[in-house]
């Protein structure tokens, strides 16, 4: 790496390759540094580069530069990891299938022990002195998982996420290059440190969403994970009780069953509603009465996704996008949850001026009173993004429940993300059908993976009960407890249409003007047609599912084909600069 002035500011530049030295006018380098990127990363980046249309530049901004001196690549730490893991026959044999591939998924039930053979794995590589990269979700990186894995690794393992502090971020780096930390455990960025002899990826949770970037580079830490094992020539273990399906169609995989808890779970269903019903009200009476605890999930937070009038049916609307306002009591204010845009609680209708406004889905502030109100004595704490800012704040609200300290916890989808709780006897889940009812080909595989991880939430230590509140019962009751069928059923709906048989690539368009938004992808949808390759296809174009966010209009382009090269090659021939272009999209909106 490279110090040079441009535009009168400093900057650092990675040289890639000497060429002839051109006839116009050229900047000077200031000076060479005693930064370097790994060779292979220069072909990792080169790679996200052209497959998730970014600039190089963009690509290498997501890797860590490392020192050059005091390389100590041949330093082997013979350290014998304690405590060693006693694992069932199961686990085993789960193992030996993952030791004996290069690529693989572990489909493990909630409870199963995939953490153990993690660990086994991570042990072996390290005492070979190799390295090692954990990734989950980071919301997942809790103290439970800090705490169970520096009581085998100590101190050759550090976190990494959003959350870490510069300062500590150096200290880790420095640990690295001294090859003192062999094993890092973290969210997606965790993949892009520069780890020595990196024998090992392990991405648990795979199935989670939060792997994917959305923004520029719109990467998958998932996919990234597994062109790295190929590319450095490392293991690479995807993990999860509910993989995706395109996984669980493209990689050997382990199923892993039960629990070691020998859990029992008894569901009971009862019909969608937008409020609390009386037996779920019992059901939690009973909980708080024998000292026991309960999570009630529900995918929206604040009070209320929108307010509408009902007279004339409009919705509050954020003025810059269109989206409706999320009520917020406790703040008393309407805030999008798009471009954070906020404003007092509106009175009356901004179109009618009626008086007689409404709302419908409870959020989790709404039901948090609504239990308060019911249970005044019960400590009932809200989890969700409004409640959760931080680290901090998230291994306090974890605390504070497994301490037994919080009756129920009221919380959306980071209810699910891999946390152990203690002692939950029952799990309330609401408002599944919003997830089952989303314009989305995975609505069906979202809606169920979130069903059978907050169901796993309870129960760890014995019985438990779920109460599911849906008009689908006959969907949740035939796959719940059997995952892997529903994934083979639904192999067969995506035949021909969707991932995993086919590659989908989505063409954003935003601009402040609405005219030239839809001139711009009147133009790339013409250039599209006029350069489809041979396979490619455009399933459709219009405006975006929301049309405009932060003030600027949006369009879109959605195109599928068998084939990535084709795909791309098709792309590039047409892509324009108020174009963003996601490649494998999990979000449609």
């Amino acid at each position: 790496m490279v110090k040079l002035f441009l535009r009168g500011r400093e900057n650092l530049a990675i040289v890639i390759k000497p060429v002839k030295e051109p006839d116009f006018k050229c900047e000077y380098i200031k000076e060479l540094t005693k930064y370097y990127l790994n060779p292979d990363y220069l072909k990792i980046a080169s790679f996200i580069s052209q497959y998730y249309f970014c600039s190089l530049g963009e690509a290498f901004s997501l890797f860590v530069a490392f020192s050059k001196n005091e390389d100590k690549q041949n330093n082997i730490i013979k350290t014998l990891y304690k405590p060693l893991l006693n694992l069932s026959a199961s686990q085993k044999k789960a193992l030996s299938f993952l030791n004996a591939q290069k690529t693989s998924l572990l489909f493990g039930d909630t409870g199963s022990g995939k953490t153990e053979i993690y660990i086994t794995m991570i042990a072996k590589v390290l005492k070979e002195g190799k390295s090692a990269i954990f990734l989950m979700p980071e919301i997942s990186l809790t103290p439970q998982m800090e705490k169970r894995l520096k009581a085998v690794f100590g101190e050759h393992i550090a976190l990494w996420h959003s959350k870490v502090t510069k300062k500590k971020k150096q200290m880790i780096l420095e640990g690295i290059k001294n090859n003192k930390i062999k094993l890092i455990a973290g969210a997606r960025s965790a993949l892009f440190l520069p780890l020595l002899k990196l024998g090992l990826i392990i991405v648990d949770e795979e199935h989670d969403s939060s792997y994917k970037s959305n923004s520029r580079p719109r990467y998958n830490a998932r996919d990234l994970a597994v062109y790295f094992g190929k590319v450095l020539n490392c293991k690479v273990v995807l993990g999860s009780a509910t993989p995706s399906l395109t996984s669980y169609h493209k990689y050997p995989h382990f199923r892993l069953k039960g629990s070691f808890a020998g859990e029992k779970k008894e569901y009971i269903y009862e019909k969608n509603s937008t409020d609390l019903s009386l037996n779920i009200i019992q059901e939690l009476s009973k909980i708080l009465k024998e000292k026991k605890q309960a999570i009630v999930f529900l995918p929206t937070r604040a009070n209320f996704k929108y307010i509408s009038c009902f007279d004339c049916g409009e919705f509050v609307t954020c003025p810059f996008c269109s989206v409706g306002m999320s009520l917020h009591k406790d703040k008393n204010a309407l805030i999008c949850h798009y471009c954070g845009y906020t404003e007092r609680i509106v009175k009356e209708c901004p179109k009618c001026k009626s008086t007689h406004l409404g709302s419908f889905r409870m959020g989790t502030q709404e039901v948090r009173e609504k239990l308060t109100a019911l249970f005044p004595d019960a400590n009932i704490a809200k989890f969700d993004r409004d409640a959760i800012k931080s680290i901090r704040e998230l291994n306090r609200v974890l605390k504070e429940f497994n301490d037994k300290k919080t009756d129920i916890l009221v919380g959306t989808q980071m209810l699910s993300k891999g946390h152990d709780y203690e002692g939950i006897e029952l799990s309330v889940i609401l408002g599944i059908d919003a997830i089952l009812a989303q314009n989305d080909f995975r609505a069906r595989e979202n809606a169920l993976s979130l069903a059978i991880q907050i169901a796993g939430r309870s129960g760890r230590v014995g019985s438990s009960k779920v109460v599911l509140q849906t008009s689908n019962e006959e969907f949740f009751k035939k796959y719940i407890n059997d995952y892997e069928l529903f994934l083979k059923d639904e192999l067969k709906y995506r035949q021909e249409l969707y991932p995993p048989f086919k590659k989908l690539a989505r063409i954003l368009v935003s601009h402040k003007e609405q005219n030239k938004a839809k001139d711009i992808t009147s133009n790339v949808h013409k250039c599209l047609q006029a350069n489809l390759q041979k396979g490619v296809e455009i399933v459709g174009s219009g405006e975006a599912n929301i049309k405009k966010i932060a003030s600027k209009y949006r369009y879109d382009i959605l195109l599928r084909s068998t084939s990535s090269k084709a795909l791309l090659q098709t792309i590039f021939k047409c892509k324009e600069r108020f174009c963003e272009v996601d490649m494998d999209p999990l979000s449609f909106s």
